[in-house]
C-alpha cells in the first residue's frame, strides 16, 4: 500500500492526483518490471552523491539572524511534498518584508539560500563550507590590497614574539595562492599546497601544484599566501602542459648559447617544463634558481640514464648511445621516444588473437637454386626468368592433377585431389634465412658496399636507402631505371630485411610485422616491374625507421 502520509498537501488536504499517480506507477512497475528501473537507477545515483556537493560554496552572510532564517526556510521547503509550490507560496507570503529578499534572485543571501537547498538534497551541513568560503574571500581581499599598496602585514619593532607550530594559520594540505612576492614575480598567482610551517623562520613550506613550477618546493611568508578557491580537479587540469619531442620533466643541460646575455647559463642543469610551439623553444626551469627560460632544442643536452654510455662519431658528427648491459647501439637518445620517426605504414598489432592469422594464402613462395645460379654472378633478371619457368611448370602440373614438390620436381599424386595448403609459420629466423640465402649471391660484382648492421638500430640503417630512393625519384620514368640502380636497391633491401628480422626478435608483439616482412621477402625475387621494386624499397625504408 502507498504511504498515506505522503498523500496530503502542505495545507492538510488530501491529494487525489498524487494517489492516482502512485497507483499508476506501482501497477505498471509490477506488470512490466522495466518501468521501475529508471527510478531505481536515479535513486542509486542520488545515494552515491550523498555527503558531497557539486556547487561551490558562497561566502557566509555576516548577518547571523539572516543565516538562520535562510537555513530553516531551505529545510522546510525541502521536506514539503511539493518544494516548488511551497517555495512559491512562501515568496508570495513574505514578498516585500525585510529579511526575506533571499528568495528573489539578486537579493541579499540568495546565493547562500540556493546552496542550502542543494546541501539539503545531499544531506550536507552548508554552514562550515560557507564559513570557509567567507574566510577565503576576506583573506584574499586583504592580501590583494596589501600587495597592491606595498604594505607589510608582519610584526613591527624589535620585540617579535616567537611562534610555535600551533600558531600556524594555514593547515597542512590546504591549497593557497601566492601573492605579493617581489623577488620572484612569476610566482604570484600560482597555486601551492602547504607542506609544513617553520615557526623559527616564520615561513610556510609550500609546493607548487601544476603550471611551470610544478613540484617546486619553496618557503614563503604568511603575507605571501592567501586562500585559493580552486578545486582539486581544477588543479589537476593545470598540470597538463604542451609536450615536444623531449618529454616534460626530463633533466637537461644548457649548452652552446652564444649571446652575451645568455652565456652564463651554459653548463647549468635544468628541467624541461613544456614546449612553446609559437617560438619553437622549450621552456626549462633552471635548477640554480628555478627561473624559467626559453631555449632552442639544439642548446639542450639530455642526461644519459643509468646503464647507458654516450659516444661521439667524428665521421658523422653526432652522438650515439651504447647500453652497457645489452650492448645495443642506437642513435636515438634512450630517454626520448621520437614520435616524428614513427610511420603509419607499419603498426604493431597487440591483439593476441592474431597468432594463427593467415595472410594471402594464394601467394607462391620460391627458393633460389644455388647450383643453377653462377656463384658470385647473381643476376636479378635471370632469377626472374627462372621463376617464370617454375610458375609455368607449376600451372601445367596442376592442370594434369599433379603437384610440385619443394625441389621443383614433378611427381604423381595417388589422389588427384588437391592437398589442403598448410599455413606457413612465419618466424624471424625463417626470414633471416631467406635473406642470407639471397645475400650470398651478391658477394661478387656488387653495386653497393656490404655493411654490417648487427649493432645499429633500424632508424640508422634506413638512412642507406635515402640516396637510393632519391635516385629513383629523380628519374623521369621509373620503368626505365637502369639495372645498376635495381641491383643496388635489391642489395640494400636484403641487408635491411635481415636486420629488421633480427630487431623484431626483441619485440614481444611482432606477429603482424613479421607477416608483412615475410610477404616482402617472398615477393622480392618475383618482381617484374621496376615500379614494384621501388614500392617495396619504400616500405622497407619506412619499416626500418620504426625499429
Amino acid at each position: 500500500m502507498a504511504d498515506q502520509s505522503t498523500m496530503y498537501r502542505w495545507d492538510g488536504s488530501y491529494n487525489f492526483k498524487r494517489r492516482e499517480d502512485w497507483d499508476y506507477k506501482h501497477s505498471y512497475t509490477l506488470m512490466a518490471g522495466m518501468l521501475g528501473q529508471e527510478e531505481v537507477k536515479e535513486t542509486q545515483r542520488r545515494k552515491k552523491k550523498m555527503g558531497t556537493v557539486d556547487e561551490q560554496a558562497p561566502p557566509l552572510p555576516q548577518d547571523t539572524a539572516l543565516v538562520e532564517t535562510i537555513e530553516k526556510t531551505a529545510k522546510h521547503i525541502h521536506r514539503s511534498n511539493d518544494p516548488a509550490v511551497f517555495e512559491h507560496l512562501i515568496q508570495d507570503k513574505n514578498k516585500g518584508k525585510p529579511g526575506w529578499s533571499f528568495l528573489q534572485e539578486g537579493g541579499e543571501g540568495f546565493e547562500y539560500y540556493k546552496f542550502c537547498r542543494h546541501c539539503c538534497e545531499r544531506e550536507v551541513d552548508p554552514r562550515p563550507l560557507a564559513l570557509h568560503a567567507r574566510k577565503v574571500k576576506e583573506d584574499r581581499e586583504i592580501k590583494q590590497a596589501n600587495a597592491k599598496a606595498n604594505v607589510f602585514t608582519g610584526y613591527q619593532g624589535a620585540d617579535i614574539p616567537k611562534k610555535t607550530e600551533s600558531d600556524a594559520k594555514f593547515k597542512t594540505g590546504e591549497l593557497m595562492e601566492v601573492v605579493g612576492v617581489k623577488s620572484k614575480p612569476d610566482y604570484n598567482g600560482k597555486i601551492v599546497r602547504v607542506l609544513k610551517f617553520h615557526p623559527e623562520a616564520d615561513r610556510y613550506e609550500v609546493q607548487f601544484e601544476g603550471g611551470r613550477y610544478d613540484s617546486v618546493v619553496v618557503k614563503l611568508k604568511e603575507e605571501n599566501l592567501m586562500y585559493s578557491a580552486m578545486q582539486e580537479k581544477e588543479v589537476q587540469e593545470t598540470k597538463d602542459m604542451p609536450e615536444g619531442e623531449i618529454p616534460n620533466g626530463t633533466k637537461v643541460e644548457v649548452r652552446g648559447l652564444q649571446s652575451e646575455t645568455a652565456k652564463w647559463m651554459n653548463g647549468l642543469k635544468a628541467i624541461v617544463v613544456c614546449w612553446d610551439k609559437d617560438t619553437e623553444r622549450y621552456e626549462v626551469r633552471l635548477s640554480l634558481n628555478n627561473d624559467i627560460k626559453k631555449v632552442k632544442p639544439p642548446n639542450l643536452r639530455l642526461e644519459v640514464p643509468d646503464g647507458w654510455q654516450e659516444h661521439w662519431d667524428e665521421h658523422l658528427g653526432r652522438h650515439y648511445y651504447v647500453n652497457q648491459t645489452t650492448q645495443k647501439v642506437t642513435w636515438k637518445h634512450p630517454t626520448v621516444t621520437n614520435q616524428r620517426a614513427k610511420f603509419g605504414q607499419v603498426k604493431e598489432k597487440l591483439d593476441p588473437d592474431l597468432e594463427d592469422i593467415e595472410i594471402d594464402h594464394e601467394r607462391k613462395h620460391y627458393e633460389v637454386d644455388e647450383q643453377e645460379e653462377m656463384e658470385g654472378q647473381f643476376n636479378l633478371q635471370a632469377l626472374v626468368k627462372k621463376v617464370e619457368e617454375q610458375e609455368e611448370r607449376r600451372e601445367k602440373a596442376e592442370e594434369t592433377g599433379q603437384d610440385v614438390d619443394s625441389d621443383d620436381g614433378l611427381h604423381d599424386i595417388a589422389k588427384p585431389k588437391k592437398k589442403k595448403a598448410k599455413k606457413e609459420k612465419v618466424t624471424a629466423e625463417s626470414i633471416m634465412e631467406k635473406a642470407l640465402l639471397l645475400i650470398e649471391h651478391t658477394f661478387v660484382g656488387r653495386e653497393s658496399i656490404k655493411k654490417d648492421y648487427s649493432r645499429l638500430d633500424g632508424n640508422f640503417c634506413a638512412r642507406d636507402l635515402d640516396p637510393i630512393i632519391k635516385k629513383w625519384e629523380a628519374l623521369e620514368r621509373v620503368s626505365e631505371a637502369p639495372d645498376s640502380l635495381c641491383k643496388e636497391t635489391f642489395e640494400v633491401m636484403l641487408a635491411l630485411i635481415q636486420r629488421g628480422a633480427e630487431l623484431l626478435k626483441e619485440l614481444s608483439q611482432n606477429r603482424l610485422q613479421l607477416s608483412e616482412l615475410n610477404k616482402v621477402m617472398s615477393r622480392v625475387t618475383t618482381l617484374e616491374k621496376r615500379e614494384d621494386l621501388l614500392e617495396d624499397a619504400k616500405w622497407v625504408h619506412s619499416f626500418m625507421k620504426t625499429l
